[in-house]
């Protein structure tokens, strides 16, 4: 017995029909149904990526809802909808009532105001600002930097998500795909500026470019493996990033990332 080919994932266009998330997505995308792993995940962005140069490609990666809904409530809490100062001369009429702004942004064309806004707050946030303020493990939740790299599967459980949401973004750099869906709602998480500048380091000086968000996790990936060399760089500054790390969590880190082209890393408290 051979068993029966495994069909290949559906995939399903915004225009089509657009996904019901907590609050709207301002960019193009399409939506891939029952993705069977993390390594078709990658394909599929992968080729996504390849046929529109123009844009960067942002995947959902843990459960989509919850992502969705801390993603809504950041929005909110952080102002990055606000259009104070912001031109709304071009906009559709449908994002007005009685003359005023509908309040919160909902289409396409209302994307670079949030985009503006992520980067206008993200200006004075350095990177040394949010050294140590995660811990490197909470008790009981598997999910040290070593853990999650080593058993994606486990920590992102793709399988079980029924629907991954990838949006096509009009941004310039990978880092910046996070306006499409800022995350990190709760105090003790990195919040979407804090976020952007670790995404803006990761791309400049690893090439290791912005692929997804979750409810836990960013995921990050480089168009070639990392040598040796570098993964220690890499792994040395990220034993730095969360507070706690043992010992030998650099050498294992390094270990781990070495010939590797892709990477987790959790964002939030546990």
């Amino acid at each position: 017995m051979f068993g029966f080919p495994r069909k290949p994932p559906k995939l399903v266009s915004f225009t089509e029909a657009r996904p019901r998330t907590f609050s709207p997505l301002l960019c193009d995308g399409l939506a891939a149904h029952d993705l069977p792993s993390f390594a078709s995940l990658l394909a599929l962005h992968a080729r996504l990526q390849r046929d529109r140069p123009r844009v960067r490609v942002l995947a959902s990666l843990d459960d989509l809802g919850q992502a969705s809904y801390t993603s809504g409530h950041g929005v909110d809490h952080h102002g990055l909808d606000e259009v104070r100062g912001h031109d709304l001369s071009e906009l559709g009429p449908d994002v007005f009532e009685n003359g005023e702004h509908l309040g919160y942004l909902s289409t396409p064309a209302e994307f670079p105001i949030r985009l503006a806004n992520l980067l206008e707050r993200a200006r004075d946030v350095g990177l040394e600002q949010v050294f140590g303020m995660l811990d490197w493990e909470t008790p009981g939740d598997s999910n040290d930097l070593i853990t999650i790299n080593a058993d994606p599967e486990a920590a992102l459980r793709i399988a079980r998500e029924k629907i991954v949401l990838f949006q096509f973004v009009p941004v310039a750099s990978a880092a910046q795909t996070i306006a499409a869906f800022p995350n990190g709602y709760f105090q003790a998480d990195l919040n979407p500026m804090q976020a952007y500048a670790l995404a803006r380091r990761l791309e400049a000086e690893y090439g290791l470019s912005l692929f997804g968000i979750g409810a836990r996790m960013l995921g990050f990936r480089r168009e070639t493996a990392l040598p040796e060399d570098r993964a220690r760089a890499l792994a040395e500054e990220l034993a730095l990033f969360y507070a706690g790390a043992p010992p030998a969590a650099v050498d294992e880190l390094a270990l781990l990332l070495t010939g590797r082209d892709w990477l987790l890393l959790r964002y939030t408290e546990s």
